[in-house]
């Protein structure tokens, strides 16, 4: 699946991010791709393309939110669940911010998530 993604993602001029607050337990559950302006001249452009090369490889919309020119959309595959946004002007120098956050939801990263979850709720008490 992360074969896929990535074909998607490079071919749209995304550049994979991965997170630094992810703990190192769920680093091979989550993949994190945000737009690239060196590649992406256009950048909502490249959001709906990767958004449609998913579609068309099978990715199926859960649901989505437009409000003004930002839009959320949740796509899921295979056991994987994807969040992706676009928000113009979304980062502090006024650049468009796009990203897209892709989630292992199945059996192999469960265990993981819920142990994660559960030292965050023990953390907090």
């Amino acid at each position: 699946m992360k074969n896929e993604i990535e074909a998607a993602a490079t071919a749209a001029g995304f550049t994979e991010k991965p997170r630094n607050d992810v703990p190192p337990v769920l680093k091979s559950c989550t993949v994190r791709w945000q737009s690239d302006g060196a590649k992406a001249t256009n950048s909502r452009k490249s959001y709906d393309a990767m958004v449609a090369a998913l579609v068309n490889g099978g990715w199926k919309e859960g649901g989505s939110n437009a409000e003004r020119q930002s839009v959320i959309k949740v796509l899921d595959k295979s056991g994987w669940h994807l969040m992706a946004s676009h928000r113009p002007q979304g980062w502090a120098d006024g650049t468009d911010e796009d990203s897209f956050i892709f989630v292992d939801t199945g059996p192999a990263c469960e265990k993981p998530f819920q142990e994660d979850l559960a030292d965050k709720t023990t953390n907090k008490k």
